[in-house]
């Protein structure tokens, strides 16, 4: 309640940024590489099942290049979203860590605070510049911890967590849509059936097959979106 006191008394509000909020937009980060990594798994289950429908030098092209994505491309974003929820966690930690350590010296303010008012009173205001005096020291050690949550959140969090995952989603959404486009255009429009010697085409079949590829495209995209709107509603206040 002292501490209360005080900080009403000098005019400053205790700082806003909230570690709740931060270990939520961990979860939102979470969630979006869960989803991604289901959507990848359905899509590599999809490209599989291909392989009753379509044989040929360019299906296994296909494989191939979605093996080399899967190790690269994806593994890329998975990691970089477990580098970000983990830089998140950090980041509440260090909130609640330096949150305990202002209170702490605002404990230690604000005793002397009320001390002081009582000396000014019984002294005929003889106290007040021990009184300014704790009051600058308060205003300073909330601006303090204002500067290092922020700054904290700027460099740690912004900088090295989001910004650098920007890019990665990015890489593994071209290459995902661009691996839907492949199979899409290895799709015959004819009849199905042999054509030479180890070619073998199901065209209705591979077609479904594709327009499934398709829609786990839209899907990883959907995803994206949605972390992005979840992210753009957030305040750290």
């Amino acid at each position: 309640m002292e501490v209360v006191q005080l900080l009403q008394f000098i005019g400053v509000d205790w700082p806003m940024i909230n570690e709740d909020t931060v270990r939520e937009v961990a979860g939102y980060v979470q969630e979006f590489a869960d989803n991604i990594r289901q959507a990848h798994q359905d899509a590599t289950d999809t490209i599989q099942k291909m392989g009753s429908a379509y044989q040929g030098a360019s299906y296994d092209r296909l494989v191939e290049r979605w093996a080399q994505m899967s190790s690269s491309h994806m593994t890329e974003l998975v990691d970089g979203c477990k580098v970000v929820v983990e830089a998140l966690h950090a980041a509440a930690d260090f909130i609640v860590a330096q949150k305990g350590v202002a209170i702490a010296e605002l404990v230690v303010l604000a005793a002397s605070f009320i001390a002081d008012q009582a000396a000014a009173v019984a002294t005929f205001g003889l106290a007040e510049a021990a009184l300014a005096a704790i009051e600058l020291a308060a205003r300073k050690a909330i601006e303090f911890l204002e500067q290092q949550l922020e700054q904290y959140i700027l460099s740690q969090v912004i900088e090295l967590g989001f910004k650098a995952l920007q890019p990665i989603i990015q890489r593994a959404l071209d290459g995902f849509v661009f691996q839907a486009a492949s199979a899409a255009l290895g799709v015959p429009s004819g009849a199905g059936g042999a054509v030479g010697q180890g070619f073998q085409v199901v065209a209705d079949e591979l077609r479904s097959h594709a327009q499934v590829l398709h829609s786990h495209a839209d899907t990883v995209a959907s995803h994206a979106q949605v972390l992005t709107g979840k992210l753009t509603g957030v305040s750290f206040a």
